[in-house]
């Protein structure tokens, strides 16, 4: 695959994902927005960290790429 492509492809994938929270490519899959809520880490060493929420995008392959 060329790099211009995916680069083009990856850009367009976020920002349909963040307009409107998902995106169906047919024959391939569904990308959508996953959020994370905010939490605490510990670490061993006692320390406890604040991690901020965030967003990723997930994505859903096509029940036809799937061994289901």
């Amino acid at each position: 695959m060329d790099e211009d492509f995916a680069q083009a492809f990856a850009a367009v994938v976020r920002e349909e994902v963040t307009q409107n929270g998902s995106l169906k490519v047919d024959g391939i899959g569904t990308f959508k927005r996953h959020h994370e809520t905010q939490y605490q880490q510990k670490y061993k060493d006692g320390r406890v960290v604040m991690m901020p929420p965030k967003d990723t995008i997930e994505f859903l392959p096509d029940s036809k790429w799937t061994n289901d």
